[in-house]
């Protein structure tokens, strides 16, 4: 008997789902579907732009197919909900909440344009070219009419609500040309005074009616981030009761933060040092912490200010960014953490006088049982904040706030010395290495596949802590790839020291 030709309607429904995960569409990040529409209402949908109709992309096709497929994409299609702050973006989300779809949402990323501050705006944008400006008249009115009638916080307490399946919230800050043209026009005429886009009161009105709604709702276990926190938006916390922010601390899985400023915020950050106390004692259940603080200088206050000492039992994952710190400060957070940490990057730290890097790299080489990756990138020495600029131009700040660096190419070492650490040249190093296989080939680079590097495994695993080139007065970009190296080629199936 001949056999019978097998299909795709034939795999299991898990299998399907992974196979969704291929298809156009299904990328959490596209642009060309809305998870709103179901198929079968683009006829009366026509003149709507694509990002709002559902039939353009592959996933939509293959809902289409029959009721099992429609069945199985379903909580794939709608898993991600992108809410533009506006008129249009709550409609849409109130067309979700009433298709009763918003159970399958997982990602919600809430995207916030500064608000038009001042008395003055109708009359700007009365005068100024509507051809220039085609969009700020109908934002301003929205702003004016959703905040008078509180219609984000009603529809975002009806949103987390109903989305049981909710794993994380995102906050983004929307700025777009016509806004920088706006503000060109508003400087050019010298009218700061009067008019304002100000993301202060945005991100504020943001966090605090995101922090209510998840309050309201059952959703536990989340991650929520925050790429760009206006920190004075933060000193509205210190008028938080403190049940409050333990509840919302409890709630949290991961706190992904990174606070923007053009000023120094060591003292903005010391005065609501006991918010951060309330809050990091409640989240018992973090499993990753990324604080950053991009401004002109490192926050110049001790970690205690901000983590209490707390011990975080499930904490996998720690990122911090932007900050002058001694040796034992770092010691200390990452010894009370040394079992469940694996992922650890230290961006923009500035080592006090009388600290050395060497002494940190020791402990996260010797004492650490599962680290798998380590960043650290711009890490130098306080010394080069404080005096000359170094050679490389940057006065000890590298360019760019990415978390993890790149291929460590850099043409400069800080201030010349160290080259040669360990008595080895200084080529790209990897950003990983793969420390169970003693094959120097096994070198990945974000996990493509690199040239062997100038020296092996077995030769990064004969280096002690003393022959990394350690000065203790800068650090270069060699320096930083080498020491990454270093740490990641300790042998991980050893019993370790235990201090």
């Amino acid at each position: 008997m001949k056999p019978i030709p097998r299909g795709i309607e034939d795999l299991a429904d898990e299998l399907i789902v992974v196979i969704l995960e291929f298809l156009p569409g299904a990328d959490p990040l596209s642009n060309t579907s809305s998870p709103v529409y179901p198929p079968g209402r683009s006829p009366g949908l026509d003149d709507r732009p694509p990002h709002v109709r559902s039939d353009s992309t592959e996933l939509d096709r293959f809902r289409l197919v029959c009721k099992r497929f429609a069945r199985i994409s379903t909580p794939e299609k709608f898993a991600h909900f992108n809410l533009r702050f506006g008129n249009k973006g709550f409609q849409r989300l109130g067309e979700l909440l009433h298709m009763q779809l918003a159970c399958h949402v997982k990602n919600f990323t809430y995207m916030v344009r500064p608000f038009y501050q001042g008395s003055d705006w109708p009359q700007f944008l009365k005068d100024v070219d509507p051809r220039t400006f085609p969009n700020s008249k109908d934002r301003l009115q929205d702003q004016t009419r959703i905040i008078e009638q509180n219609y984000d916080q009603e529809m975002l307490l009806k949103a987390i609500e109903a989305f049981s399946s909710l794993k994380k919230i995102k906050l983004l800050r929307l700025q777009d040309e016509e806004d920088e043209r706006l503000l060109d026009q508003i400087h050019e005429f010298s009218l700061e005074e009067s008019l304002k886009l100000d993301w202060e009161p945005a991100c504020a009105r943001a966090v605090t009616n995101l922090g209510i709604s998840l309050l309201a709702s059952n959703c536990t276990s989340i991650e929520f981030v925050g790429s760009q926190i206006s920190p004075e938006a933060t000193g509205r916390l210190v008028q938080t009761p403190s049940a409050t922010l333990s509840d919302l601390g409890a709630r949290l899985a991961c706190l992904d933060v990174t606070f923007h400023s053009n000023f120094d915020l060591t003292g903005h950050m010391d005065a609501i040092s006991d918010v951060f106390h309330d809050f990091f004692l409640a989240a018992k259940n973090l499993t990753a912490i990324q604080l950053r603080f991009e401004t002109p200088v490192p926050l110049d206050l001790p970690l205690s200010q901000i983590f209490h000492r707390t011990q975080w039992g499930k904490l996998c994952k720690l990122s911090i960014q932007g900050w002058r710190l001694s040796s034992e400060e770092i010691i200390d957070l990452i010894r009370r953490h040394r079992r469940p940490l694996y992922d650890i990057s230290l961006v923009n730290i500035y080592l006090r006088d009388g600290s050395f890097w060497r002494d940190v790299l020791s402990v996260l080489h010797d004492e650490m049982d599962e680290i798998k990756h380590i960043a650290l990138h711009g890490i130098n020495y306080a010394s080069q904040l404080d005096g000359p600029s170094s050679s490389n131009g940057t006065n000890g700040h590298d360019n760019g706030h990415a978390i993890y660096i790149g291929n460590g190419n850099g043409n400069g070492n800080g201030n010349g010395h160290g080259s040669g650490s360990a008595g080895f040249p200084h080529p790209p190093l990897p950003l990983s290495v793969n420390v169970n296989d003693n094959n120097a080939s096994n070198v990945t680079n974000r996990g493509h596949t690199r040239s062997p590097s100038a020296y092996g495994l077995e030769s990064l695993r004969k280096c002690s802590a003393d022959m990394l080139g350690d000065n203790g007065i800068s650090v270069g970009p060699k320096e930083r790839s080498f020491w990454e190296a270093w740490v990641l080629a300790s042998p991980r199936n050893v019993t370790r020291k235990r201090v």
